[in-house]
């Protein structure tokens, strides 16, 4: 199928919608269940959702043969014919370990904005100060807001509190280091004890305030 020689833009973060050149597209979905499916593909956290995963998601119960045949029946199949007629093409993607959004002609503010945090923590912990700066508070500018709000479901839910949590432990810690320590490192204020502790801390623990370990499966740049 054709896919489209435009963008399209997924807004995520303070409200959910789709625009192509910067027009609004109304969509009207069949129903909540199909719109939830979908939302649930858009997390940045993952390169893609695992049968197993979804399936717990929107049925409470694991993968199987047969949950992957429901899955097919009741979302796959509408929900590509549904965008195909509303977009002009279908970006799902699925394999045998699971099924993702095909990126390459979407863009989604809240990858914008994980993949943004992270480049900036990189270059903090580098010791680039000067660009860490610039690239959090790009990262501040794109969190518009909580993560697909009124939108519910587990996957959904669990990426709301994961980006809220980045979000806090990150952005609004690690913004005021930067500007306390001074871009070059030189002819700094006086930190607080606050802004000491933060910026001693981990890398990981910046980004999400847990263990390290927390980050199995999930999309880092």
């Amino acid at each position: 199928m054709n896919k489209p020689e435009s963008i399209l833009e997924i807004r995520t973060l303070g409200r959910f919608s789709i625009s192509v050149d910067d027009t609004l597209v109304a969509l009207e979905w069949p129903d909540e269940a199909l719109k939830e499916f979908f939302c649930s593909l858009l997390s940045p956290l993952d390169l893609y959702i695992t049968w197993d995963r979804i399936c717990r998601s929107m049925w409470g119960e694991p993968a199987t043969r047969t949950g992957r045949r429901r899955l097919e029946e009741a979302f796959i199949k509408p929900l590509g014919k549904f965008l195909i007629r509303e977009l002009g093409f279908n970006p799902l993607i699925s394999g045998n370990e699971g099924i993702r959004i095909d990126q390459l002609h979407i863009t989604v503010d809240a990858l914008e904005f994980h993949r943004t945090v992270v480049e900036g923590l990189s270059l903090l912990s580098l010791g680039n100060h000067a660009s860490a700066l610039k690239k959090l508070r790009r990262a501040h500018a794109l969190y518009a807001g909580t993560y697909l709000p009124g939108i519910q479901g587990k996957i959904i839910e669990n990426t709301r509190n994961d980006l809220e949590s980045l979000y806090r432990s990150a952005v609004m810690n690690a913004l005021p280091v930067i500007e306390t320590q001074g871009c070059s490192g030189r002819n700094r204020r006086p930190e607080t004890g606050r802004h000491l502790k933060v910026a001693q801390r981990p890398l990981h623990t910046l980004l999400y305030d847990q263990e390290e370990s927390l980050y199995q499966g999930y999309r880092i740049f």
